[in-house]
């Protein structure tokens, strides 16, 4: 995203984005689902100060800049869920049984004198 598409951009909704993106962070780094609860996303908001409510945030992410970070939002108020662009979890860096075995029996053999 470029810095002349947040000039003319609403306060509310710049900090909308930054909410979006730290939980797009958050669910990365804790390889969680990539949704969030609707009634908790509004809440989070509403106690940074943003003055939204389910049925705005739907009319808001349809516009730049939250269109850019917030994919969908499925349900309502109390059993809404929203749900993140490019925060898919993938865990390559698991390994079979067999390999970790041989890994490990590798360096053991390494650290022998």
């Amino acid at each position: 995203m470029r810095l002349l598409e947040l000039s003319d951009t609403d306060p509310q909704n710049l900090k909308l984005l930054a909410l979006s993106r730290f939980l797009v962070g958050r669910i990365k780094d804790t390889d969680a689902k990539k949704d969030f609860s609707l009634s908790a996303f509004v809440d989070l908001a509403q106690n940074m100060g943003i003055s939204v409510t389910a049925d705005s945030l739907k009319t808001l992410i349809r516009t730049a800049p939250l269109n850019s970070v917030i994919a969908d939002i499925k349900g309502g108020r109390n059993d809404g869920r929203v749900i993140f662009k490019g925060s898919t979890s993938q865990n390559n860096d698991t390994m079979s049984v067999d390999q970790a075995r041989n890994t490990v029996d590798k360096m053991a053999k390494r650290a022998l004198p």
